[in-house]
């Protein structure tokens, strides 16, 4: 056929011109009367002029009917789609996943031939393209650097097309019938792993944590099950999904909570999830599953002891302990699990930076008395809060400031993520174990200072055996040394040394103009493989 007859016919959709009959938008007489509508509502908008003979070629259904029952209007736009679909074979080129997965399922319902397969055809293209984006995405940023403002503009533009097919769940045919759909959805599950990239992007990196608290269970469910997601430790995947059901827990059946909990590979917890997140956790849950706080059903307090053993265990006793497991077989998928891929880069480690405005170095030192202290607490670049999800815990950074001296301390602190801690957890009401928790830490803690025109950082690292206990800071106390103004006096005249007077007692934080730039104190924190 040729071009300008194909042009001609796609022109006829809609037009009155050489139409023989309309198309009435209906009411399903079996569907439900939607809020605010009332019976008498039965036809949805003006009719639709149309070609028999055409809608005949394309659907054997407007044979015998040309009133098309509907749920409710809003199926209206889709149900037109799938009657444009007739008339020109093409999807349009605009359209969204949610609009694509509408058009298929009227394209289905009205026996369109040939709508589902372009439907599918297109939705394979849209999410290939997605899980080609984000994997170009993730080579960009494999150098470990932090390029969390960048990454967020790019997300708030447009929803990835892998997001939106999760989020239409309620759209989707039976994947299991459709094996051309159940492979689309195969390729959007393995798309959102380029996409989160891996627990500490997931959780630093704010339009990715948004949209993970956004995901889905089922969506969850794959990403968390997926041998390809890395992570720094699984403590911070469990904390991915205890932040997951701070918000969804209630959205989410008994049933569906356990399959995610089952996600996460217990026996690679670190030692402080093992000792004191995990026991704590089933506790909650066999006190009471239906409360806030006993969400977590990946294993019983017996079960979670059991791990903890077996995490523990030398070789030997461990290949004893998988063949003592073989009857127990929900005991022996908990210990069985392999690792998760490390995202942390093994040289250079992952480098995120942070500041202390100047206005609240300010407030501080104004503040301060002769011996007395003053902490300022550092805010995490392109971060809506001031802390840095590692390791399954929460890392603040810490200016100690102390009055009549000549230097200043700087800390990093270690904090239980509230999302462990809901009302009646043993974590929130039990604080004194979690104190007594020894965290091991390695990273690398950096001062920005410069010295006239020459670069002289202020650097401190954390060694691979160091540890740090939870809700504690531990740093340098005099690591900052600050410019000393009576020192300077005393080796000027007297007229210089006034005018230094006079200029420190105007500027509070002249002593801190090593490290002021740009109007903040800067660093940053760089995260280090730990020791095997």
């Amino acid at each position: 056929m040729s071009q300008d007859v194909l042009r001609s016919l796609r022109e006829l959709f809609g037009c009155e011109r050489r139409s023989d009959c309309d198309i009435m938008f209906c009411r399903d007489e079996s569907a439900p009367i939607a809020e605010g509508s009332s019976a008498s509502e039965a036809v949805f908008g003006p009719p639709l002029p149309a070609h028999s003979l055409l809608l005949e070629l394309a659907s054997e259904r407007f044979r015998t009917q040309l009133r098309i029952p509907l749920g409710n209007e809003a199926e209206v736009p889709a149900a037109r789609a799938a009657i444009r679909f007739a008339y020109t074979g093409e999807v349009p080129a605009d359209s969204s996943v949610r609009q694509v997965l509408e058009l298929r399922r009227q394209g289905a319902y009205l026996q369109i031939s040939g709508c589902v397969a372009a439907c599918d055809k297109v939705l394979a293209a849209k999410v290939s393209g997605s899980r080609r984006t984000a994997a170009n995405s993730r080579n960009k940023t494999a150098d470990g650097s932090n390029r969390r403002a960048r990454t967020s503009k790019e997300a708030s533009q447009q929803p990835p097309a892998v997001l939106e097919l999760f989020e239409s769940e309620v759209l989707w045919p039976d994947p299991q019938a459709e094996p051309a759909f159940g492979a689309i959805l195969a390729t959007g599950k393995r798309s959102l792993v380029p996409h989160f990239r891996n627990s500490l992007a997931a959780l630093n990196t704010p339009s990715l944590t948004d949209q993970l608290l956004a995901l889905p269970a089922v969506a969850l469910e794959a990403l968390l099950g997926s041998d390809e997601f890395g992570t720094d430790d699984e403590a911070s995947v469990l904390l991915m999904l205890a932040m997951w059901m701070w918000i969804n827990r209630d959205k989410a059946e008994p049933a569906v909570r356990q399959r995610l909990c089952r996600t996460v590979r217990l026996a690679h917890l670190s030692r402080p999830y093992l000792s004191l997140i995990l026991p704590a956790l089933a506790a909650d849950h066999e006190k009471d599953p239906e409360a806030p706080a006993g969400w977590f059903s990946g294993a019983s307090v017996l079960e979670a002891a059991t791990v903890a053993n077996f995490a523990s265990a030398a070789a030997r006793e461990k290949e004893r302990m998988l063949s003592a497991a073989e009857e127990l077989p929900a005991v022996l998928e908990l210990l069985r699990a392999s690792p998760r891929p490390q995202c942390i880069p093994p040289s250079g480690g992952l480098t995120f930076s942070w500041h202390v405005p100047k206005e609240d170095l300010l407030r501080a030192v104004r503040q301060l008395q002769p011996g007395s202290v003053q902490d300022v607490y550092g805010t995490f670049d392109d971060q809506p809060h001031d802390c840095v999800f590692a390791w399954g815990f929460e890392w603040r950074i810490q200016l100690e400031v102390t009055g009549g001296q000549s230097t200043a301390g700087v800390y990093l602190q270690c904090d239980l993520p509230i999302a462990l801690t809901p009302p009646g957890s043993h974590l929130s009401s039990e604080a004194t174990f979690a104190s007594i928790t020894a965290v091991p830490i390695s990273a690398r803690l950096v001062v920005h200072r410069r010295q006239g025109a020459a670069v002289r950082n202020v650097q401190n690292t954390y060694s691979p055996n160091a540890f740090m206990n939870v809700g504690t800071g531990w740093g340098w106390p005099d690591t900052l040394p600050l410019q000393d103004q009576q020192q300077q006096q005393q080796q000027q005249d007297a007229a210089a040394a006034a005018a230094v007077a006079v200029a420190a007692e105007a500027d509070p934080l002249a002593a801190w103009v090593e490290y002021l730039t740009d109007g903040k104190v800067s660093g940053t924190l760089t995260l280090l493989l730990p020791s095997p």
